[in-house]
């Protein structure tokens, strides 16, 4: 609990006003960043994440510093030049046609665990052998943090089995109108 007391939160809204205005070259759509956004939540002061890691703005943890804050400008260039290295990862290692909100919760799912476990994922797998639904379903094997399962009360970490549940859902059927 110090640990979030301690960290300054910022607004989501108000940094996705900013990249909405910023001119840029992302393809992940609204609902996709909103989603990526509301999910990793937003802080101007560094802070150490549920596994441990630096953290800062929107699960920006590029050279982090311990103490580090930021403003909302320099945020919103954090969280556009880390969907853009998400999407990179994504377009390189899909070979098939996917739906825009595939792409979108492949983007997240980069954005959240990394291009590593995408490049060896299951998931990634079932997408290039074109079987959608299948590949859809291995969101939810990616709720662990640090070992810990977090379906599990006392994990700290159920807002991970939130996420792929919703990434599992519009990864099948579209983000909900």
């Amino acid at each position: 609990m110090k640990k979030i007391l301690a960290t300054t939160s910022c607004s989501v809204a108000l940094i996705l006003s900013i990249v909405f205005s910023t001119p840029n070259n992302l393809k992940t759509s609204p609902e996709g960043l909103k989603h990526i956004a509301d999910l990793e939540g937003c802080r101007n002061k560094a802070y150490q994440c549920s596994a441990g890691t630096w953290t800062s703005g929107i699960g920006h943890t590029g050279g982090v510093i311990q103490g580090e804050t930021l403003t909302d400008k320099e945020i919103a260039a954090n969280f556009i030049q880390d969907v853009l290295n998400a999407e990179m990862i994504v377009n390189r290692w899909i070979k098939v046609s996917i739906t825009q909100s595939q792409f979108d919760v492949l983007v997240s799912f980069v954005f959240n665990l990394g291009s590593g476990n995408f490049r060896t994922s299951t998931l990634l797998k079932l997408f290039n052998k074109n079987e959608p639904v299948k590949a859809c379903g291995q969101f939810m094997r990616w709720v662990y943090v640090n070992g810990k399962n977090c379906h599990n009360k006392d994990s700290n970490c159920a807002g991970i089995v939130t996420r792929r549940q919703i990434e599992r859902d519009a990864c099948l059927n579209g983000w909900p109108q």
